[in-house]
């Protein structure tokens, strides 16, 4: 870490966005939002003070999800011993951030963060982001997300000919709507020199300061800091046992009944749009389980008609249909940038 002595790192359910960013990389904040509205995760936090005079020294926090939307906005700053306001500082974007996952190069316009949506909003003013593919060769696509729910989620029907038909339907989508990406970085993390007359200091603040300070570190000689964020799924809460624990609430009814038919009367016209858009929110609240990236289209604002992605792994069994189904995510839990 050279002159650095507090190493952050961050993984899961993120957003990341450089404000004001300039030609050298220098930016005033980075904010980060954590996606809190995802079901079946939660944030932990661990902490390692590090000496050469003793042993390790380890914390270790879970912030639930109920309890942590509570804050809005909290920001990470350096301010001057004995003094409460930060300091003039900035945050670098080194250029191997570029291998994150950037919505903007692949929607135009950019989906717009919705900062309400996530909660809270770290705001970081002081570090090096740096983003790099530790242990991971795959490769990995944008494929639509109508025919990967067309394809992942269970079709109910008595006539063997219409599920046929469906299930071919759905893979020459999922199919034709490949985009290579190539390969995304995996970890993330930030470097701040923390110097002998200053303190690390986490606040509760507003959209545009912080007000009342949670708490600070100022490293001793020879002392580093070595921290990590992570909104992950729950520990011991599989995909699959998720699924079969919420069965009855969260399987979609993709039946061909009756009440699906075309031929309504018009006073059937609205329950049946009623109907059609709550059959739609269950089919996506089911892969949510399975496509962690899905999670990403609650918080951020797309312009009307501009599709939708899933974000996966170059896996030949999926572009050649034979739907070899992993519990896994994939990539798991990625944080992207906008």
């Amino acid at each position: 870490m050279s002159n650095k002595n507090v190493r952050i790192f961050f993984d899961g359910l993120m957003v990341y966005y450089f404000q004001d960013k300039q030609a050298d990389g220098k930016c005033q904040e980075c904010k980060v939002g954590i996606l809190t509205m995802a079901e079946g995760h939660e944030v932990k936090l661990k902490i390692t003070r590090k000496s050469m005079s003793h042993a390790d020294e380890t914390r270790n926090y879970t912030l639930p999800h109920d309890q942590l939307k509570h804050f809005k906005h909290l920001w990470l700053y350096l301010s001057k011993t004995g003094e409460s306001r930060p300091i003039d500082s900035c945050v670098i974007r080194h250029p191997t951030f570029d291998q994150a996952f950037d919505m903007k190069r692949y929607y135009d316009p950019n989906p717009y963060p919705m900062w309400d949506a996530m909660r809270p909003t770290l705001h970081i003013t002081t570090g090096e982001f740096w983003a790099a593919c530790l242990n991971n060769d795959d490769v990995c696509r944008l494929v639509d997300v109508e025919g990967v729910m067309s394809l992942f989620t269970p079709v109910f029907n008595a006539k063997p000919a219409a599920v046929k038909t469906k299930l071919e339907k759905a893979l020459d989508l999922f199919t034709k709507s490949h985009q290579e990406i190539g390969k995304v970085a995996n970890v993330y993390w930030t470097d701040i020199a923390v110097e002998c007359d200053q303190r690390l200091a986490l606040a509760v603040g507003d959209e545009r300061a912080p007000i009342t300070e949670l708490f600070s570190v100022t490293p001793g000689h020879g002392e580093t800091f070595e921290a990590s964020l992570t909104n992950m799924p729950i520990d011991g809460a599989s995909t699959d046992s998720h699924q079969h624990a919420h069965q009855e609430e969260g399987r979609p009814d993709d039946s061909d009944s009756p009440d699906d038919s075309h031929e309504h009367h018009g006073a059937q016209a609205s329950p049946t749009a009623k109907a059609a858009r709550k059959k739609e929110e269950n089919r996506r609240n089911y892969l949510k389980k399975r496509f962690h990236f899905l999670h990403y289209y609650d918080v951020l604002k797309f312009q009307k008609g501009q599709k939708h992605y899933v974000l996966l792994q170059d896996n030949q069994d999926w572009i050649e249909g034979k739907r070899k189904r992993s519990g896994r995510p994939d990539p798991p839990c990625l944080g992207i940038e906008c």
